[in-house]
């Protein structure tokens, strides 16, 4: 038995609350003992299998550390015990987070396949597969995933999010750096920004000094080489980018299914 006479009102409240996500998520692993897992990962290096920690169900509701573990990158790169090589783990999962509004599902390599038919299938099953409320999207790999928490998390456009990105790699692939994709990482404020090499300031009148006290929008760039550009654009670029939006009638979402990355974006500013 608890006993709380000596106990101040705020220590019971604390403890009743610890108490209460610790009991969810106990039952959390109960009702889905298939959330958490592992896996065998082979080192890209030197060969070794080994064992790392897989999670399919990314529920904020029920597993506290959700969001924490998405945003932690490394997660998804285990080291190797035996070279201390990361290498990549790939599998489905899912990310649902009520509070933030956004319901994900990760489709390793979604990019490379018929994405039209998928959308149609998982959107067939709505019923089964979608939550009352929410924006529902597919993505391709862990960062995507991530950056929908990010997105989300600042009440962000993922749309407009999405737009913004050929106006940076555009410029770096000009410059002779070869692009993989790039991910949204958070939000800076103007005296932080200055502090990078690579940030776009759009203005929307010619030589205006205020773009540069807007907030900046921090992404990482991934080279193909595996090397990552920290960039930024500021807020009347996505000021621009929302405006794109509502001409095609995009602003707003319709509670499907959808699938937005890089490609889709280019294409959307090729259509302009």
């Amino acid at each position: 038995m608890i006993r709380f006479r000596y106990l101040s009102e705020k220590k019971k409240y604390n403890f009743l609350q610890e108490r209460m996500v610790y009991l969810l998520n106990q039952l959390h692993r109960m009702k889905n003992p298939w959330a958490v897992g592992e896996t065998s990962v082979q080192c890209r290096n030197c060969g070794h299998i080994f064992t790392a920690q897989m999670v399919n169900c990314f529920d904020t509701l029920l597993w506290q550390e959700a969001r924490e573990i998405l945003d932690e990158e490394n997660f998804f790169y285990p080291l190797c015990p035996q070279c201390q090589t990361q290498t990549e783990i790939s599998y489905r999962s899912r990310y649902i987070d009520r509070e933030l509004g956004i319901a994900a599902v990760m489709v390793p390599g979604a990019e490379r396949q018929d994405m039209e038919g998928l959308l149609q299938d998982m959107n067939r099953f709505m019923d089964r597969l979608a939550l009352p409320g929410m924006e529902h999207r597919v993505v391709g790999n862990f960062y995507a995933m991530a950056e929908q928490m990010r997105i989300h998390k600042h009440r962000l456009n993922d749309r407009a999010i999405q737009l913004l990105k050929p106006f940076m790699i555009g410029g770096l692939q000009s410059r002779g750096f070869e692009v993989w994709d790039g991910f949204f990482t958070g939000i800076m404020q103007p005296k932080e920004a200055k502090r990078m090499d690579d940030t776009v300031y759009f203005s929307l009148r010619e030589d205006d000094p205020a773009v540069y006290s807007e907030m900046v929008y921090q992404f990482h760039i991934y080279l193909t080489n595996g090397d990552i550009i920290p960039h930024g654009i500021n807020d009347t670029a996505y000021g621009i980018c929302m405006n794109i939006l509502q001409e095609k009638e995009l602003a707003e979402d319709d509670g499907l299914f959808h699938f937005y990355d890089l490609s889709w974006a280019i294409d959307m500013h090729n259509s302009l």
